[in-house]
Parts: structure tokens; C-alpha cells; sequence
């Protein structure tokens, strides 16, 4: 993440150096999100098959390589078959590293790990930009260099220290997972669980809370700039704001809050913030109101994503690789479709794209409160599994 967050702010200057457009520097960004979408399940299928490390290692090699080629890149094609296959390979890290963590944690704690892990993506990707910044004046390239090696020079350490940790029917029983062996299920009909009673609530969380926080990404800076004249100061601020609250929240707030409420309750809580928060974004009468409102949606965001995550990773059903895999492509929908409409609708209103975003958080929560209401009354959902 610390070298996704180095290339993502570099990858502009990038673009304009060899005189693309913005159309151009923007499929640049999407086709990324795209190649994940489509290939993060496959790796998730592959990582239940022949264990989490193969897929690890693959993920990280991938994307190591996919930066250190952007260095070689002459035009707009070879940037973007480089994206596109760089993502493609690089789509399995993800899946494989959370099935790790599912896998090594027991049920009770393993809404803390999930959170963990959410912390240490959000610092990485908080630190990013900060090492960008100071290798950017060695050469346009140099940060892509950074972003590979750090990537590369972890593998030694995965293979040595890190073991695989596909566990067995007979040990997911012993801690009260569901043993539904994989084999007896194809590929597609994995993909299908995205429908299913008890996944499709936190598949359609994850996908709202995406296209909220991608839109809320893409034109933060381009609202404050327009609405406040605000400096570039103010506008890392903002973003700094957001991250940093996220970092401290899932670090050191959730296992109290893990202690005192039920994980509905903490999803609940969460939306509200966050949609608190893009409302304060969205009507700003000062600048300070929407840095408050960034960290409003910082702290709920945090509170909800790694709940759902973890919420999905104990049900367990199709097994934890392709449960993570679909995750992640429910994240890469997202990515895909919050900057789209985000940057559509800002032409017509600046505020407009936050304002979405608060709806989508609503929305949210109405199928929060949608879901827990017919578990209560015992109503099926459908395409139930029985």
C-alpha cells in the first residue's frame, strides 16, 4: 500500500510527460480497477486450491514488475498494457494476504485482525504520497522505482517467514467454521454467493462504501479548490485528515468497541458517521467544517469496512480465498464507478458528488437495519442456500 500510495499522486506527472490527456490519464486509473474486478475472484479460487503463499508471492512479484515496466513506457499503449497486466497479476495479493489472516484468527478475534489490517493498508497508503514527494525531484520515474523495489524486496521475506495456512475441514469444524469443501463447487457458482442470503448485504456494504470513498478521493481536491480557493496545503490536509483518522480508528478504537457492541451495531454506528460526515463536506460553510467532515467519514468508514469484511470471513461458505477475492472485486467496481459518477456530476455542482456519497451511506444503513429486521422474523432472502 506505502507503494501504491507513491505511484497513485506521481502517476499524473507521468501521464503529462509524455503528453496524454486526461481521458487518457484517466483510463489509466480505471483499467487498473477493471483488470482487478475480473481477475481477483480467479485468484481467490486459486488461493483455496493450492494455498494462500503461491498466490501472496505471485500478487506481490506482480506488482512490483507492473511499476518497474511503467519506467520503460514510450507511450500511451505500453502505459496502459503495463497497467493492465500488472493488475491482472497483482489482483491475488489482496485475497490471499486477508485469507491468511481469516485463516491463523478464531471467530472472536477476528474482527480485530481484519482491523489491523485495515490500519496498516491505510498507513501505508497515508505514507506514500510523503515518499513520493521526496524522490519526485530525482525524476519522474524514480518514484515508480521506489514503489517496485519496496514491493520485491519483500519476497525474500514471504517466502522465508511466512507459511501457508489452508487449513482443513477438520480444523474449520474444531473452531465452528462451515466445512463446505470447495471442490464440490464450481467457479461460477462461487461467484454467485454475491446473491446469496448472508453475503449480499456485506457485498452491497462493500460496493457502497467504494463508490463513496473513490468519488469522495477523486474530487476532494477539485471541491476545495473550488469552493474555498483552498492552497495545496489544505487540500493534503484534508486527505491527511481522512487517512489519519482511519490509521488511529482501527489501530486503537475498535477492540473497545468490539467489547461493548455487537458488530450490527458497530456497522450502524458507522454509516451514520460517514454519512454525517459527507454531509458536512457537501454544505461547508468554512473550510474547517469540511476538514471535520473528513474525519467524520474517516472514523465511520473505518468502523464499517473491516466489520463487513470480517462479518464475511466467518461465514466462510465457498472458502476465505474466493469470499476475499469477490471482496476485492466489489472493491474495484467501486473504484471504477465512484470516480465516473463523481466526476460527471461535479461538472453540474461541485458538492454533488459528496452528496451522493451520503446517500449511499444512507442507503447503506436502511439495508443495515433491512437485513438484521428479517434475520429477527425469520424471513428468507433470496436465492437462500438450503
Amino acid at each position: 500500500m506505502t507503494g501504491y500510495g507513491i505511484v497513485l499522486p506521481t502517476l499524473p506527472f507521468l501521464a503529462d510527460d509524455l503528453n496524454l490527456t486526461s481521458v487518457q490519464m484517466s483510463s489509466l486509473i480505471i483499467i487498473w480497477a477493471i483488470a482487478q474486478l475480473i481477475t481477483a475472484p480467479i485468484w481467490g479460487r486459486l488461493a483455496d486450491k493450492i494455498g494462500r503463499k503461491p498466490v501472496l508471492i505471485m500478487g506481490v512479484f506482480g506488482f512490483g514488475i507492473a511499476f518497474l515496466l511503467l519506467i520503460f513506457a514510450q507511450n500511451y499503449w505500453q502505459l496502459l498494457l503495463v497497467r493492465l497486466i500488472g493488475a491482472a497479476i497483482s489482483s491475488g495479493a489482496h485475497p490471499a494476504a486477508f485469507s491468511m489472516v481469516a485463516d491463523q484468527t478464531k471467530k472472536e478475534y477476528r474482527n480485530q485482525a481484519i482491523a489491523k489490517m485495515g490500519a496498516v493498508n491505510g498507513l501505508g497508503f497515508l505514507c506514500g504520497p510523503a515518499i513520493g514527494g521526496l524522490f519526485s525531484p530525482l525524476g519522474v520515474v524514480v518514484p515508480f522505482m521506489i514503489a517496485g523495489v519496496l514491493a520485491l524486496i519483500t519476497l525474500p521475506f514471504a517466502h522465508f517467514y511466512i507459511q501457508d495456512t489452508k487449513i482443513s475441514n477438520d480444523e474449520k469444524e474444531s473452531d465452528g467454521e462451515d466445512s463446505t469443501s470447495t471442490e464440490d463447487i464450481t467457479f461460477w457458482q462461487s461467484l454467485l454467493m454475491v446473491t446469496k442470503a448472508g453475503y449480499w448485504n456485506h457485498y452491497t456494504i462493500i460496493l457502497g462504501l467504494s463508490i463513496a470513498a473513490s468519488s469522495f478521493f477523486g474530487l476532494l481536491g477539485y471541491f476545495m479548490i473550488e469552493r474555498f480557493d483552498a492552497t495545496p496545503i489544505f487540500v493534503s490536509l484534508a486527505f491527511s485528515a481522512q487517512a489519519g483518522t482511519s490509521v488511529i480508528v482501527q489501530f486503537f478504537l475498535l477492540k473497545k468497541c468490539y467489547d461493548l457492541w455487537d458488530e450490527e451495531t458497530i456497522t450502524k454506528f458507522g454509516l451514520v458517521i460517514a454519512t454525517i460526515g459527507y454531509c458536512f463536506i457537501s454544505f461547508a460553510p468554512f473550510i474547517w467544517v469540511a476538514l471535520i467532515g473528513c474525519i467524520f467519514t474517516g472514523f465511520g468508514q473505518s468502523l464499517v469496512r473491516p466489520t463487513t469484511i470480517a462479518l464475511l470471513s466467518k461465514r466462510n461458505e465457498m472458502g476465505q480465498g474466493i469470499t476475499m477475492g469477490l471482496q476485492h472485486s466489489m472493491d474495484s467496481l467501486g473504484r471504477i464507478l465512484g470516480p465516473l459518477w463523481g466526476g460527471w456530476v461535479f461538472v453540474f455542482l461541485a458538492s454533488a458528488p459528496f452528496i451522493t456519497s451520503a446517500i449511499i451511506t444512507a442507503l447503506l444503513l436502511g439495508i443495515t437495519f433491512l437485513s438484521a429486521s428479517q434475520r429477527r422474523i425469520h424471513i428468507p432472502l433470496p436465492f437462500k442456500r438450503h
